[in-house]
């Protein structure tokens, strides 16, 4: 069984339920200028120290642009870095969950140690841009019965550009809760058959 929600897809199969993710092409833009941008500040930057002579003007600017740059540079690494592909999948025979929040990282959870999925506005990108040129991002993150929350994929609410979204927060909100309840209605019916099964045990 498959289900689409925009540019996620939730597979079910008997041995396993995943979740993939794949990057639109709107993210595919918005990542090219988010590039563009961070080389931009990195010349720019290097234009302005590369003076022999600099009057305190120019030194405060150069700081600014430095700050400009760096938080550029962060925005940019993390879409670089963010995983696409299967970034969830539940292994029902050997009752895990495992999570690829990022190209690097890949962490996995007994299925008992889960409460579920949830979104929320809050999380850890590397990412202070969002009080320059966007609100900040919804994010998607795995709830642990130990009261963690683990970040798995961040769903900006503004792309650099809009492409005539009026409404861009709102379909992001609604976007990842209908991932997690899915994924939930998932998780709980696993959880349900663990359950089950130690009990005729």
């Amino acid at each position: 069984m498959q289900t689409e929600i925009d540019n996620f897809r939730i597979i079910e199969t008997p041995e396993a339920a995943e979740l993939w993710f794949r990057r639109s092409f709107k993210d595919w833009f918005d990542l090219f200028f988010s590039l563009l941008f961070t080389g931009g500040g990195v010349w720019l930057t290097a234009f302005v120290f590369q003076r022999d002579e600099m009057g305190g003007g120019s030194i405060v600017f150069g700081v600014f642009i430095t700050i400009i740059t760096v938080l550029l540079a962060a925005d940019c690494w993390s879409r670089v870095v963010s995983a696409t592909g299967r970034i969830l999948w539940i292994d029902k025979r050997a009752k895990t969950l495992t999570i690829r929040p990022n190209i690097f990282t890949r962490r996995t959870f007994p299925l008992k140690a889960v409460a579920g999925l949830t979104s929320s506005e809050r999380g850890s990108r590397p990412d202070r841009l969002h009080y320059i040129r966007r609100s900040l991002p919804r994010t998607l993150r795995l709830r642990l019965k130990n009261g963690r929350l683990v970040a798995l994929a961040y769903l900006p609410t503004i792309n650099t550009f809009n492409f005539g979204n009026r409404y861009p927060r709102t379909e992001a909100i609604m976007r990842a809760k209908k991932v997690a309840d899915e994924m939930n209605r998932l998780l709980d019916a696993e959880l349900k058959r663990e359950g089950a099964a130690h009990q005729r045990k």
